[in-house]
């Protein structure tokens, strides 16, 4: 079940002339259903144009500081509810919100002794920016070494607030910005301020690591940004033997899609949702969980685009392909799992399971 919260947005500021923070009033009797870990993310549900359309949006701000629930959005070409966002929402204005979700998240605990990497590029900074600063307040034993990739000045998201954070932090955060584009008269007479040319890529992260080598060998790797950059990332941690229940991702785009899947024509599909037994047929070219909205049933969902995970359920019969995955991992997939509104059945009867 989908249940959803009218939140009054209470600020909107603007972070870059592409993208703006959002945040929202939560009323007393909500603060126990809206407690959220770092790094998670909210659901926005909106009626553009006659049509009920979802997307998912990271929490950059914090649950251990005295701030409001706020979501960063960036514009995205041809993006329906981002764009609608950056253009249209205004304070005062009520958005239909479901509780905070996610499995990309820091544990963070007061007697944790850490070294935190952070790799980030563009708008995957919300939920970096989010772990960033629980982990300062609620560890103080911890360290932060972090990359934050742009193309230019004027594309880095939250850049006062990061500059903030460092100088009241100076001995625990390392903050480096990777430009790809840099305009050079950027604080160019303020030499403490210093970037490095180039993509946070495999270059990038094995020059990072050398050169700010963990205070704490307890390790853990946050990476946050468009799948190439994370499979970037990802290929030259391994590559120094990080293990992968150290490395944690979340995907904001930039990978690959396969549009052209048609599937079978009338596939059965039998599922289990809410403890109901549904069945139905699946149309051709129609995914799991469009078949069970179309139908009238109310799948867990949230953006529709394999980022989330909100829609997963697990696979006990027959086969399907997903269009895209940017949530599961090789491990979760091979178990069985998948992602319902990526999924297109391969075969003439599927059987899947919302746990």
């Amino acid at each position: 079940m989908s249940n959803f919260y009218s939140l009054k947005v209470s600020e909107i500021k603007e972070q870059t002339s592409e993208a703006v923070a959002v945040s929202f009033d939560v009323p007393v009797e909500l603060y126990d259903e809206f407690n959220y870990k770092p790094g998670q993310y909210l659901t926005l549900k909106f009626n553009i144009e006659g049509e009920e359309v979802r997307r998912s949006y990271s929490l950059c701000s914090s649950p251990l500081f005295e701030e409001a629930l706020t979501i960063g959005v960036k514009r995205v070409k041809n993006g329906l509810v981002s764009n609608y966002i950056n253009d249209n929402l205004k304070v005062g204005d009520e958005v239909e919100i479901m509780i905070p979700n996610g499995r990309f998240y820091a544990d963070v605990k007061e007697d944790n002794y850490k070294t935190y990497y952070l790799f980030a590029a563009g708008s995957g900074i919300t939920p970096i920016l989010s772990i960033l600063k629980s982990v300062l307040i609620g560890e103080p034993n911890s360290y932060i070494h972090m990359i934050y990739g742009n193309t230019n000045q004027d594309t880095v998201l939250f850049k006062s607030e990061l500059e903030k954070l460092r100088n009241e932090y100076p001995t625990r955060l390392i903050l480096v910005h990777s430009l790809s584009k840099p305009k050079t008269s950027w604080f160019s007479s303020k030499k403490e301020f210093e970037y490095r040319k180039g993509r946070v890529d495999a270059e990038a992260i094995n020059w990072f690591i050398n050169e700010y080598p963990p205070y704490a060998q307890n390790a853990e790797y946050f990476i946050c940004g468009p799948g190439e950059m994370i499979e970037n990332t990802k290929e030259a941690l391994k590559n120094i033997d990080v293990p992968d229940n150290r490395i944690f991702i979340e995907s904001f785009g930039g990978s690959s899609t396969n549009n052209n899947l048609e599937g079978i024509e009338k596939a059965a599909l039998k599922a289990k949702l809410n403890n109901e037994e549904i069945n139905i047929s699946i149309e051709k070219g129609e995914t799991v969980l469009r078949a069970l909205l179309n139908n009238k049933f109310d799948p867990p969902y949230s953006c529709e685009g394999g980022v989330c995970s909100s829609c997963v359920c697990k696979l006990k019969k027959g086969k399907v392909t997903m269009k895209k995955n940017m949530a599961l991992s090789e491990k979760e997939v091979k178990e069985g799992y998948i992602l319902s509104c990526q999924s297109i059945a391969l075969t003439k009867e599927i059987e899947v399971v919302f746990e």
